[in-house]
């Protein structure tokens, strides 16, 4: 993994830490399930740019077989991150 990946990897991780306590402040004094949502989707991100970041550094993406469990278990982090923040938006 270059140092450019490692880079924005960790910035996402950060950027996503900021938006958990932001919108854990706001849930504590708004109790919205919205702002709940908000607190699921950005812990999904989180979780998301951490195995991301982890598999990039252990080189994993170089075994078919296991690129492709990985890249449909990031997808599927995605798919139900984006699902709750529609969920939540919808109301």
């Amino acid at each position: 993994m270059d140092f450019i990946t490692a880079s924005l990897h960790i910035l996402n991780i950060l950027l996503a830490i900021g938006l958990l306590y932001v919108y854990g402040q706001n849930y504590v004094k708004i109790k919205s399930k919205y702002t709940a949502g908000l607190i699921v989707f950005v812990s999904l991100f989180l979780l998301q740019s951490f195995m991301g970041l982890y598999y990039d550094m252990s080189m994993v993406m170089y075994s078919s077989l296991q690129a492709e469990t990985a890249a449909k278990l990031l997808e599927g982090l995605k798919l139900v991150s984006f699902a709750i923040l529609l969920w939540v938006s919808w109301d």
